[in-house]
């Protein structure tokens, strides 16, 4: 179980002051769900019966015994509680806190935080910082392009799209390689760009002192732009991911990447152009 803090564990609480109160039986259920708290958050009321040896009902009766409306509320505080670190664990417990109903309401939230990330992404701020991103890279013999963990897949999708139009990359994710065979590549590049998010971590921190070390040129993609990370980049595109502390979510980055790709395609239409002919020559040579 994460850190709970004492300020935000009502279960806790209630315990602490009712347990005298509570008859064995309806003890031990809430002994049971205070010690197995992911576990209660994910089965019904029937499934914690037979994990604990009892009824659904009396698990039902416990809840409220301690004050809930019923194990829906019970999780919701449960989940609120649990999310109150930085795990992965945590950030699902919040995500999952938010979302008071089913399926739909899950589809209507994603939604809407796509809305405001993307409303922040057309701001002019952030259009202005796009377009210097798109000099640097378009200036570029070959760009440099850092993405570790879920960012690797975005990272490995920009590389392909603009390998397609004529800019050839170096990839640095940690995937194909580990990172510090992958960063000796850093001398052949002449901007990097990074997909880098919150807090420093020392896979971009290695990476950042590198390309300064070869003073290369940054271009930092990031929701937290007063880092120690953004204080070592040449340009900042502020782009965000949803709501702090919740799941991630990536589409705003996406069409970010989307908008530089086509942008840098723009400055040299010849390239791209002989580019692609040249793939669909290779891809035919390997279809036939």
């Amino acid at each position: 179980m994460s850190a709970v803090t004492k300020a935000n564990d009502k279960l806790g609480d209630r315990l602490r002051t009712r347990a005298r109160g509570l008859s064995p039986s309806l003890l031990r259920v809430l002994e049971f769900i205070d010690a197995n708290r992911h576990e209660a958050m994910t089965k019904s009321a029937m499934e914690l019966a037979a994990a604990i040896g009892t009824s659904d009902a009396t698990v039902i009766r416990a809840v409220q015994a301690v004050g809930f409306d019923g194990l829906k509320e019970l999780k919701q505080v449960l989940a609120t509680a649990s999310g109150s670190g930085q795990t992965p664990v945590d950030t699902i417990t919040r995500t999952v806190a938010s979302i008071k109903e089913h399926s739909a309401t899950a589809v209507d939230q994603v939604f809407a935080d796509h809305q405001e990330t993307f409303a922040a992404l057309s701001s002019d701020e952030t259009r202005a910082s796009i377009l210097a991103a798109v000099e640097r890279l378009s200036s570029a013999k070959r760009i440099g392009i850092f993405g570790i963990a879920s960012t690797a897949f975005l990272a490995r999708y920009f590389a392909l799209s603009l390998n397609r139009t004529g800019r050839p990359t170096a990839l640095f994710d940690g995937c194909m390689a580990p990172l510090p065979e992958q960063l000796l590549e850093m001398r052949g590049v002449d901007v990097l760009l990074m997909l880098a998010y919150g807090k420093p971590y020392k896979e971009a921190m290695s990476t950042i002192a590198e390309a300064r070390r070869l003073r290369v040129p940054i271009v930092l993609i990031t929701d937290s732009t007063e880092t120690v990370m953004a204080r070592q980049a040449n340009v900042i595109v502020p782009v965000l991911r949803g709501y702090a502390g919740h799941i991630s979510m990536h589409g705003a980055t996406f069409v970010c990447l989307e908008a530089i790709t086509f942008a840098v395609t723009a400055e040299d239409p010849p390239r791209a152009i002989s580019t692609l002919e040249r793939l669909s020559e290779l891809r035919r040579s390997v279809h036939k």
